[in-house]
């Protein structure tokens, strides 16, 4: 028997045969979109999280993906990196330690994930690392352990640190800042710190949230021994920079800059006090710490 198929037939089926084509095809963009809406929704604070609870192999810093050495000499220069653990599948958690001052604490972590994008919570805008306690007043020195030294001109420059621990790879020692440096706080304030002790003094300030003003400056003019027995006239702010200068010129010198007594300071209320010796200099510093 010989069948007839119309026109009408092959119209209908033809359009049977595009709409299931075409509901097939919807389901299957439909169901890639939403895979990706789903990875998308996934943010960093909760895959570091994954990250912290996951099983983690520690791996060499060369395992780390080319993204993440582009993120560590830029973002990240001033920092060397101490430990890598990998969690499969997941990414990497980072322990590195930062020879920029200004940080609350050294120490810090920072994530990435497995193609070696930073990750950053979005509870800590500085991208896991410790936190800010000011600013450095550019240019700085930093001393390095061949007592060659490095001048930053700007917080970018921190990567030529980076660029000199590259070309001597068996050095372990870190480079040495050089004082006086002054610092910019949160409030615009410009502090000139003399020594390392008024470094940790401010930075304790800030780890216990109090004032992170010095307690005191030095009412200039001043001047300063240096360890060859020459001395340095302070009449103004700028003039710290010749106790640099003389430190990065003299670079294996050990003993710091004694002031040369009597001179005036100011606390924070305005009050001028007249110090006579180092005993009373040391004793003024204790009692603004207590």
């Amino acid at each position: 028997m010989r069948t007839t198929i119309s026109k009408e037939n092959i119209l209908k089926s033809s359009i049977l045969f595009f709409t299931i084509s075409a509901f097939i095809l919807s389901a299957l963009v439909f169901t890639s979109c939403s895979d990706s809406e789903a990875i998308d929704t996934t943010d960093d604070t909760t895959l570091i999280q994954k990250i912290e609870s996951a099983t983690k192999i520690t791996v060499e810093a060369s395992a780390l993906p080319s993204a993440t050495i582009a993120v560590m000499n830029d973002d990240l220069a001033d920092t060397y990196i101490q430990k890598v653990q990998l969690a499969e599948g997941l990414g990497f958690k980072v322990a590195v330690v930062s020879d920029d001052l200004a940080y609350q604490d050294a120490e810090s972590d920072v994530f990435f994930n497995t193609q070696g994008k930073q990750l950053i919570t979005t509870s800590d805008k500085k991208r896991g690392r410790s936190t800010k306690c000011f600013e450095f007043v550019y240019p700085i020195i930093l001393i390095m352990p061949d007592d060659s030294s490095i001048t930053l001109e700007s917080k970018e420059d921190w990567s030529l640190k980076k660029d000199w621990y590259a070309a001597n790879p068996d050095a372990t020692e870190r480079p040495e800042l050089v004082f006086p440096v002054d610092v910019t706080l949160e409030d615009g304030t410009v502090q000139t710190l003399i020594d390392s002790d008024e470094l940790s003094t401010i930075k304790d300030s800030c780890k216990k949230g109090k004032d992170k003003r010095k307690c005191f400056k030095l009412v200039l003019p001043v001047s300063f021994t240096m360890e060859d027995a020459s001395v340095i006239e302070v009449t103004e702010r700028a003039d710290f920079k010749l106790l640099r200068a003389w430190k990065k010129d003299n670079p294996d010198a050990t003993v710091k800059p004694a002031i040369n007594f009597p001179i005036d300071i100011e606390y924070k209320d305005g009050t001028i006090e007249t110090i006579e010796d180092q005993e009373s200099y040391t004793a003024a510093k204790e009692s603004c710490s207590n």
